[in-house]
């Protein structure tokens, strides 16, 4: 029984180190954001996931992550020092340059999907809008960490002036 004491003490010592389940990483959304994920599930309830009336609840919520993605640019834009707003433009235009191909390539993804006849060809169309949104809500995310840091340790004051 002696042996049973140290074991008992090395098993919280081992416990961190027992393999978890992965979770994807998921962070909260803030203010706008919240606001159109929340109202696109509501949107996407209400229409009881219908392809037609689903399908404009999507493209909606793409509208207003557009909307969102410029929103929360020209805010990070007020926040940042002049190196920083020229280091957020370059950013921006790579971005851009992303969208277009990431959006690119949803496009294709979902003309090969009806192409091969794979998946539920009325669904189709709301799949390829969600996976759309999901470019626009990406970013939508990154500036708002990147805006909430900043706007948590910057006095008014000290903003440097555009």
């Amino acid at each position: 029984m002696p042996i049973l004491r140290p074991l008992a003490c090395l098993l919280p010592l081992l416990l961190p180190l027992m393999p978890l389940h992965a979770q994807p990483l998921t962070l909260p959304l803030s203010g706008g954001g919240q606001v159109i994920a929340h109202e696109l599930d509501a949107c996407l309830s209400d229409a009881q996931w219908q392809p037609e009336p689903a399908l404009g609840c999507a493209q909606d919520a793409e509208t207003r992550w557009e909307e969102e993605v410029e929103r929360l640019g020209a805010r990070l834009d007020k926040v940042l020092g002049r190196e920083a707003r020229l280091a957020l433009e370059a950013s921006r235009a790579a971005w851009e340059q992303g969208r277009a191909a990431d959006l690119a390539l949803v496009e294709a993804y979902h003309g090969q999907l009806a192409e091969a006849q794979l998946g539920d060809p009325d669904l189709l169309p709301l799949s390829r809008q969600l996976h759309r949104n999901a470019v626009w809500e990406q970013r939508a995310r990154y500036l708002q960490r990147l805006l909430d840091g900043l706007e948590e340790r910057l006095p008014e004051p000290t903003r440097e002036a555009p």
